[in-house]
């Protein structure tokens, strides 16, 4: 499951844009990050999605992306124009179509050929209405969907909302947040031709004037199953109590958020949390494992990502900047473990974390603050211009912190965890190929 924010000029410290994502997938799927350089393709030429193909245009632009391994799209992502999108699972009362475009597909595909987040909503659009949306979008387990997304770019923000080839969308004012549940209720600014007729159609309301687009097309167990009611509840008091003081911090520290909780350990708090960590086969399935924000304005566009799973257990670093690649270091990793590849590289240091996490925690987060403080800092108030060298000493700096931590564990005397939470890891362990 995820959770997106966005906060707009009016809300935030600096006037700025604000957009961050938390990406909660199943918690051995890898997601690598990617850039995607400007290309120039031929007339019929075609695009080879996830699971289906469609007709390529003819120059897509340069983005980022961070790429669950074996999909074609991406969960969050940015492109040249500052134009930033995320998605969320959706369930509705409508059965998914069997194939189609997935919602990482149609991010891809809308930062490749959109200049704006207006323009960028609009071809998401039309590409759902022309092909659908549709297959299985689990990696281990079968998970069929509906979407959300938040499209941003340094000026405004969409929230636009899907079931089947149906839409509904509104601009964002001041902040929001979407999570897995529909947020679109009777304030929306358009919709397709036909949506409110289909529901009265099929009782889901009964007239016009009755229509809520959230009553009318949730599907109530699987959302409730999703959690995504309190997590979206909770970004959005987040937001709001730091309204006209919102910065990239902010953002970062709701992304890592666990409601407070004191003490907070990954085996023994059932409730859903922003920064979600699995624990067993049933409603804590998926964890967050990768997470992005990103500061945006007229002036300047600052990306960053954890690149690996736990944003509580993972430092941030600067990704994307102009005529720059991914740091030098990096490495895109596959099904099973490698430790070249940097997610499977901190996924060990945070699968012995877990096991003495109160420990662990007391150690890195003040590591982790004094870095990112520091980096922070540099780039967005000093104005650092953010080169590949740049880009590439931060990277170290964040692998330096992850081998402190690895260094730090095994001094740790045994840490008291659920006996089932042991076990639930131990096992995906053994599938990944984790070395001890």
């Amino acid at each position: 499951m995820c959770d997106t924010i966005v906060a707009l000029g009016s809300a935030t410290k600096d006037s700025v844009v604000l957009f961050g994502k938390n990406s909660d997938r199943e918690p051995d799927e890898i997601q690598n990050l990617r850039i995607f350089p400007t290309k120039e393709y031929k007339n019929n030429d075609l695009v080879k999605c996830t699971f289906i193909s469609i007709p390529q245009v003819k120059k897509t632009n340069r983005i980022f992306l961070c790429q669950p391994f074996w999909m074609f799209g991406g969960e969050m992502g940015a492109n040249e124009f500052g134009v930033v999108i995320g998605n969320e699972a959706i369930f509705t009362n409508e059965k998914p179509e069997k194939t189609g475009l997935t919602g990482m597909d149609l991010i891809r595909l809308a930062l490749e050929r959109g200049h704006s987040a207006k323009e960028a909503l609009e071809i998401i659009i039309k590409l759902l209405e022309e092909f659908g949306q549709g297959g299985n979008c689990g990696y281990r387990i079968k998970l069929e969907y509906m979407n959300s997304f938040i499209i941003a770019d340094k000026e405004e923000a969409y929230v636009l909302e899907t079931v089947k080839r149906w839409w509904i969308w509104k601009r964002i004012k001041d902040f929001w947040s979407i999570s897995n549940i529909i947020s679109i209720e009777t304030d929306f600014d358009d919709c397709s031709k036909g949506l409110i007729e289909y529901a009265i159609r099929k009782k889901y309301c009964k007239t016009e004037s009755d229509f809520n687009f959230k009553k009318s097309f949730s599907g109530k167990f699987m959302t409730w199953a999703a959690g995504g009611e309190p997590r979206e509840c909770r970004t959005r008091k987040l937001l709001n109590s730091k309204k006209g003081k919102l910065d990239t911090k902010e953002f970062i520290k709701i992304l890592r958020d666990h409601n407070e909780i004191e003490n907070y350990q990954p085996d023994k708090i059932k409730a859903p949390m922003v920064c979600f960590h699995s624990a067993n086969k049933l409603f804590r399935r998926t964890q967050s494992v990768c997470s992005m924000a990103a500061n945006l304005s007229n002036d300047h566009e600052y990306y960053y990502t954890t690149g690996s799973s736990n944003p509580c257990l993972s430092p941030y670093f600067p990704v994307f900047a102009a005529n720059t690649d991914l740091p030098r270091e990096y490495s895109v990793g596959g099904e099973f473990f490698d430790p070249e590849a940097f997610w499977w590289g901190s996924e060990r240091m945070h699968r012995a974390a877990v096991m003495n996490y109160r420990k662990v925690q007391e150690f890195i987060k003040p590591i982790i603050k004094e870095y990112e403080d520091n980096m922070l800092k540099s780039i967005e108030l000093n104005k650092d211009n953010l080169t590949q060298e740049k880009i590439n000493g931060y990277f170290l700096e964040v692998m330096e912190i992850i081998e402190k931590v690895e260094k730090f564990i095994p001094n740790l005397p045994s840490g008291k965890v659920k006996y089932f939470f042991k076990r639930y890891w131990n096992r995906y362990n053994k599938l990944n190929r984790i070395d001890k």
